[in-house]
């Protein structure tokens, strides 16, 4: 089974922002990013498809025409609670500071700690690797991809945030024997 990590592609809101389950829009980049993020994937008439319910991945899981697409709420960012759509500036820097020295096991106020958007991961990985099919695209986000390679390579959860997941990139993984290769990340 190949599986293809997809990241949404650039978003259409200033920099700066905090936002994870918010739905914001996609850039007006998104036709040209598109493109370029269809290049990197097989030519393909039909595959699985699964998606983060969020719109800027269903708008580009939905374009990619392979088929129906199945939306799983484990796919969707981290929830930053009352941070969420609020400037990373604005939000106090001693909140910040007790945050980030635990973001693996504290939540955000009101929202979710990475440990619990990891573990949703997990879950949905070994749902979908019990279910073998030729080629399979999961679109998500950067925190849910960082997740499940820090999973698959058992790694440190506060270290998985120095992988790089850009907008718009392609992370591939095939299944042999039941075990995950990484053939690359990030491309």
């Amino acid at each position: 089974m190949e599986i293809y990590l997809i990241r949404h592609t650039r978003v259409g809101i200033e920099t700066g922002i905090c936002y994870g389950q918010t739905d914001v829009p996609l850039a007006d980049s998104f036709a040209e990013e598109f493109e370029t993020l269809q290049s990197k994937l097989p030519a393909f008439n039909s595959c699985a498809i699964y998606s983060s319910p969020l719109s800027r991945c269903r708008r580009l899981a939905e374009r990619l025409n392979a088929g129906s697409v199945e939306f799983d709420p484990r796919l969707m960012e981290l929830n930053f609670g009352s941070w969420e759509l609020k400037r990373w500036d604005d939000i106090g820097a001693g909140e910040l500071k007790v945050w980030t020295a635990d973001f693996v096991n504290l939540c955000c106020p009101g929202g979710e700690s990475y440990r619990e958007q990891f573990q949703r991961a997990v879950a949905f990985w070994k749902e979908l690797c019990q279910t073998p099919r030729e080629l399979v695209l999961v679109v998500t986000h950067a925190g849910l991809i960082r997740a499940l390679l820090a999973y698959l390579l058992d790694i440190p959860l506060e270290k998985s945030l120095w992988l790089g997941i850009d907008y718009g990139s392609v992370t591939k993984i095939h299944l042999l024997d039941e075990a995950p290769i990484i053939d690359y990340i990030n491309r």
